[in-house]
């Protein structure tokens, strides 16, 4: 099935180059190109577009109200065209907030190497409009993991350390999603690697910061991990989690530098293996690929809870679909049953009341 683009951008050069891109890709159809938020609007019916790459700084009503205006009339993927430069990332993150699929930082290709992009743009839009798990290899025999793991006693005395998220594609507000559930008493540390570009990171943080009662803050190298602050992976480093004198510390790194992602959560949980083990808490979300899925296995078999996101919620199931393929998850939950879990999980830990109580 060929896949139906629309572009939305103010600047001609950028319409015709999309164009040319996929000029000769038989999966991707471009539909339709527009200058003005308000000219998509009126061809949204006539093009029916599966996806639509959206440019924010444009004339008129402008990137989000556009984008509002999609998801309230033909909500359809939509992929932004970005910078990180100046406002571009603030407004970038809100748009992921606001139903935005997914972004590329526009500063990090050039127009004129239409490898490059085309690569990267057909693994987004390929990505969002298909099964992107379906695409990759056949997954491994095993015995169907259970959904959802039964309270036990030993869950309900249990002690968790710490709580570990890595997410990508669609991760920006199903974290916050988790976060807000969890309120602003949370009784462990929270470490993060969400799949962004340099300049993107900060800016995720400081919307969450704003937005929730717990403290967020991109990660710093060797700071103590404190309960109910939550800590980002910085965008180009790798955060790891080791054990000092005083106790838990983060740990920056940009090695291994071969890697598909920096941060990477691959990282982030095998670090969690030897350090806190049994006692963590980790959730594969939403995301492209393979990152932190056998990684969440090897957590799994120390004896910590895992959690997968469902198929249903994920924006993409890439990762937690490896994870399922490898039956590294204790439980396969949707989205909103992902929060209120961590809450009964955590139900016993000290000072902690859930927000929904």
């Amino acid at each position: 099935m060929t896949v139906r683009l629309a572009v939305v951008d103010d600047s001609s050069f950028v319409r015709k180059a999309i164009e040319r891109v996929f000029s000769a890709d038989s999966r991707i159809q471009v539909v339709g190109s527009a200058s003005s938020g308000e000219e998509l609007l009126t061809q949204l019916d006539n093009w029916r577009p599966d996806v639509i790459t959206l440019d924010l700084s444009m004339p008129g009503m402008g990137g989000l109200l556009t984008l509002d205006r999609i998801m309230a009339v033909r909500p359809t993927p939509v992929l932004i065209l970005s910078t990180h430069a100046g406002e571009g990332a603030p407004q970038t993150i809100e748009a992921l907030h606001r139903g935005a699929a997914d972004f590329i930082d526009k500063q990090r290709y050039s127009l004129l190497d239409f490898d490059s992009l085309r690569e990267v743009l057909a693994q987004k839009v390929l990505a969002v409009t298909t099964n992107e798990k379906a695409l990759s290899e056949p997954p491994p025999q095993h015995k169907p993991v259970p959904r959802e793991a039964p309270d036990t006693d030993a869950d309900k005395g249990r002690h968790f350390e710490v709580l570990l998220l890595g997410a990508s594609t669609g991760g920006p507000p199903a974290i916050e999603f988790v976060l807000s559930a969890l309120g602003s008493d949370c009784p462990l540390p929270v470490l993060i690697v969400q799949h962004m570009p340099g300049g993107f990171t900060t800016a995720f943080a400081q919307r969450l910061n704003t937005h929730l009662g717990l403290e967020v803050r991109e990660a710093e190298h060797r700071a103590p991990l404190r309960p109910g602050t939550v800590v980002i992976a910085p965008a180009g480093k790798h955060l790891k989690i080791r054990r000092g004198p005083d106790g838990l510390v983060t740990i920056l790194s940009s090695r291994p530098s071969t890697v598909a992602h920096r941060p990477s959560i691959d990282e982030l949980f095998a670090s969690a293996v030897t350090t806190t083990g049994a006692s963590t808490l980790a959730v594969l979300m939403t995301g492209m690929g393979r990152d932190g899925a056998a990684t969440l296995r090897d957590l799994r078999v120390a004896g910590a809870h895992t959690i997968a996101q469902d198929e249903a919620t994920s924006v993409v199931w890439g990762m937690p679909g490896v994870a399922v393929d490898l039956n590294a998850a204790v439980e396969v939950l949707p989205l909103p049953r992902i929060a209120s879990r961590l809450q009964q999980l955590l139900a016993e830990q000290a000072g902690y009341q859930s927000p929904s109580n």
